[in-house]
């Protein structure tokens, strides 16, 4: 039965019952089914919160993060009411361990969000607002892989998707705003690198 999710403690309480249960390592699919195919809001928000852990320092992590969130928000995109992921990215996995380490490590973090964020700004949860926020998700993740040579780059557009997931769950618009900002940030970064800076 797919984990019912309210706010980030609620991601957290799920993929750590996650990695329990799976044993040595965790497929992209065990996570998929602990959140349910309709969950795009968790799902965007746990591949920008893994992408900012110790998980991401796994070389290829990032880029695979970036991989899911692009298959992810793009279907949102386009309105599709279950994820679909290819079976090869499906059968991907990472040991319990490391996500395990990631969960601990996020905990007092996301305390202190879950007291902060609360529904607010609802014309920019609404469901064209949804769509609008999945788009700009796609062009973030598109800047992760160029940066994942330079070290800690790729935290910025992680921390932008992880962002955009937190206010698709916690439905606060301020949130999105937020993450709006880190877009430009990491899209302006992506750029600089390209132009050799």
């Amino acid at each position: 039965m797919a984990a019912k999710v309210h706010d980030l403690e609620d991601v957290l309480d799920a993929l750590h019952r996650s990695a329990k249960d799976e044993g040595a390592k965790v497929s992209v699919d065990e996570i998929l089914a602990t959140f349910g195919r309709r969950s795009f809001g968790p799902l965007l928000l746990l591949c920008g919160l893994l992408g900012m852990t110790p998980v991401s320092g796994i070389p290829s992590v990032p880029s695979i993060l970036a991989v899911i969130t692009v298959l992810i928000a793009g279907q949102m995109v386009f309105g599709r009411e279950a994820i679909w992921i290819p079976r090869f990215i499906a059968k991907l996995s990472v040991a319990a361990d490391k996500i395990e380490k990631a969960v601990r490590v996020s905990r007092k973090p996301a305390r202190w969000v879950d007291k902060v964020v609360r529904p607010r700004l609802h014309a920019l949860t609404s469901p064209l607002a949804d769509r609008l926020v999945a788009a700009a998700c796609v062009l973030v993740a598109l800047a992760v892989p160029p940066l994942e040579l330079v070290p800690f780059a790729a935290f910025i557009p992680s921390l932008a998707i992880f962002t955009f997931g937190l206010g698709l769950v916690a439905r606060d618009g301020l949130v999105v705003l937020v993450a709006l900002l880190l877009s430009a940030a990491a899209l302006g970064l992506i750029g600089w690198r390209l132009l050799g800076g």
